[in-house]
């Protein structure tokens, strides 16, 4: 008999994402309990809540899928852009993607994606040509993308000169770190962020609350950051694989805590802290946008970096205002050689974590949503 309790194991990213087409609209996913928000020793998966740039992957991953078959000719295996919005809480165990194609074109191809959760089966073989979206379940994200084929793309470009300002708190910042060195904790500069989630997070067995992150290393500057509403990290993911195109909605929302470089390290502190120091708080994502720059390297391309993938990825996340329980973020993700893969723009929420503990469908008038 399969335990409700969220599993401690790694699981692979691609498997986390993996995905089964059922017709040629309809794609169905499994979400893992081990990308969830709110996991813990005493929190059975009723009660969490899978990370929402993880459904974001999932939703990605059939819109490839979906975009590399539509014509062997003209494949469009990139998503340029993306838009998420979040209308309810997904939960862990089968979902159904069901993808519209609004505005088919020969360069760029306009989809509709929604991630349904409530009446689909693991041995569900309904297809969207048979059955109205009712008995798919409720939706709970929706997106806009805008499907692509980015290595045929051709145009103007310029050099602009970008740059991360202010620059990271490291002698160079122009400069990787030594990789092989940081993967021991080693590099002068750079170091592993020392526990796996912001302080205060915790729910009876600390880390595990916000399993979501064990399955990333990061790594921040040694001698902080620049600024309290600025993180700039190093990361890679924490069963060995490489960052994928597919991974780059996890990426663009695997670290969503600006909030917590506010937090007092103490109760010493709080006299003048914004909150308390074992505040316990959920992040949700109300929308979010990811526009990818660069395609991951393909395998045995060697001017692409030969290896299929990046095995690191660096990110800077900023929030210009903080206000009303409201917040926004901006994620900036650059590959080993300094190029730009991904520009995302976020609208956040922060509250306690009870909004995201509470049991499913208690409380509240029927169908509005818990946010």
């Amino acid at each position: 008999m399969a335990s409700d309790k969220p599993s401690t194991d790694i699981i692979p990213f691609a498997k986390a994402t993996e995905i089964k087409r059922l017709d040629a609209n309809t794609y169905q996913a499994n979400l893992v309990d081990s990308f969830c928000i709110g996991a813990g020793q005493n929190i059975t998966n009723d009660l969490t809540v899978p990370n929402g740039g993880y459904v974001a992957s999932c939703i990605l991953q059939a819109a490839i899928l979906h975009g590399s078959s539509r014509s062997p000719s003209n494949p469009q295996p990139h998503v340029m852009n993306a838009h998420f919005e979040y209308l309810n809480r997904t939960q862990v165990g089968p979902a159904a993607i069901l993808i519209e194609d609004v505005k088919p074109g020969r360069q760029l191809t306009t989809l509709h994606a929604t991630l349904y959760q409530g009446n689909l089966h693991q041995d569900d073989t309904s297809t969207s040509d048979l059955l109205p979206t009712r008995t798919l379940g409720k939706k709970r994200v929706t997106a806009y993308l805008v499907m692509t084929n980015l290595s045929s793309l051709t145009g103007l470009s310029l050099n602009t000169q970008f740059t991360l300002l202010p620059p990271p708190l490291v002698p160079s910042p122009s400069q990787n770190p030594d990789f092989s060195l940081l993967k021991q904790d080693r590099d002068p500069h750079w170091t592993a962020i020392p526990s796996l989630l912001p302080p205060g997070s915790g729910s009876g067995s600390g880390s595990s609350y916000i399993r979501a992150l064990q399955n990333t290393h990061f790594y921040i500057p040694r001698r902080g950051q620049v600024r309290k509403s600025i993180i700039d990290l190093w990361i890679r993911l924490s069963s060995g694989e490489k960052f994928t195109n597919a991974s780059l909605g996890y990426v663009s929302d695997c670290w969503p805590y600006v909030v917590e470089a506010y937090r007092p390290r103490s109760k010493e502190e709080e006299n003048d802290a914004p909150f308390r120091h074992d505040a316990k708080h959920w992040y949700p994502t109300v929308v979010m946008n990811i526009e990818q720059k660069k395609a991951a390297p393909e395998k045995g391309k060697e001017e692409e970096g030969g290896s299929g993938g990046w095995e690191w990825l660096r990110m800077r996340v900023s929030s210009k205002e903080v206000k009303g329980g409201r917040f926004d973020l901006e994620v900036l993700v650059m590959d080993e050689k300094g190029e730009l893969v991904v520009v995302s723009n976020h609208v956040g929420l922060v509250l306690g974590s009870e909004r995201n503990l509470a049991g499913r469908g208690k409380g509240g008038m029927k169908g509005q949503s818990r946010i």
